[in-house]
């Protein structure tokens, strides 16, 4: 079986930098595993033929009967930048160290190397944010390539399947709607993996760093809204430009220059 799933017409794969890849590597302090930089190689990031990795610990996901297992479909393409963006995105969830996203399954879950206990050989982690939790699983690369299967065609599910244990948006809005602001963001972060009301989400995000003035809840804010400009259809809701100028009208309380130039890159 292929590992990688064909393109689609319109998507170019980026070919991997040597050069990258040594800055990454320094920046972590660590070496990235072979086969992981082999399969890279070979399509810097997209679809897997996979779908799923073979688990033996209870997860949101699924149950015993149908077979324990996790999603992950894709794998990132290895960019600084991407790297940078996938840091940001564990440290909003309180993950740190020498850590670095690799891959996603079905929006809520994030697949991220651990070099923290050896920075030859990474622990493969998955952070399941539905329920704001990690889990183990795999020791190195090679075991999670082992565990990896395809499921697809086994069970049709419906989107209310996959959100069945998910907060509803009246929750989610409940939650924003609340004084405690790491429940507020984490609410906010559920609100863009559900795929629902974009527009409503990037007005919410831009109003809140218009009206912020702590600079650690305006950098979340910023870097929320900016992936969302740049991952997702929403230049007819929110332009670049206009982001760009809404980030420079915060630059007293908080250097946002980062997310300026994440915008500015990809205009």
């Amino acid at each position: 079986m292929n590992f990688w799933d064909e393109l689609l017409e319109d998507e170019v794969a980026l070919s991997l930098s040597k050069k990258e890849v040594k800055q990454i590597e320094k920046e972590l302090g660590a070496r990235l595993p072979k086969k992981y930089i082999e399969k890279l190689e070979e399509q810097n990031g997209g679809d897997l033929v996979f779908d799923s990795v073979n688990i033996d610990f209870e997860n949101t996901w699924s149950d015993e009967e149908d077979g324990l297992h996790l999603p992950l479909y894709r794998f990132n393409p290895l960019t600084v930048e991407e790297f940078e963006n996938g840091v940001s995105t564990l440290n909003e969830w309180g993950l740190t160290g020498k850590m670095m996203m690799f891959g996603e399954g079905e929006g809520s879950y994030l697949w991220y190397f651990d070099f923290n206990d050896n920075p030859n050989e990474p622990q493969i982690w998955c952070l399941d944010i539905s329920d704001v939790t990690i889990n183990l699983v795999a020791e190195n690369f090679d075991q999670l390539l082992e565990n990896l299967v395809r499921r697809k065609g086994e069970v049709e599910l419906s989107r209310d399947d996959v959100f069945a244990d998910y907060p509803t948006m009246d929750e989610i809005r409940e939650t924003i709607a609340g004084d405690n602001e790491d429940e507020r963001l984490v609410a906010y972060r559920m609100w863009l993996t559900r795929l629902e009301d974009i527009e409503g989400l990037v007005n919410e995000l831009r109003q809140r760093v218009h009206d912020s003035n702590d600079e650690d809840e305006l950098d979340s804010y910023a870097e929320l809204l900016a992936e969302i400009l740049t991952s997702y259809s929403a230049e007819g809701i929110m332009t670049h430009e206009q982001a760009i100028a809404l980030f420079n009208e915060k630059e007293e309380v908080s250097d946002l220059s980062h997310v300026i130039v994440q915008l500015e890159s990809d205009m």
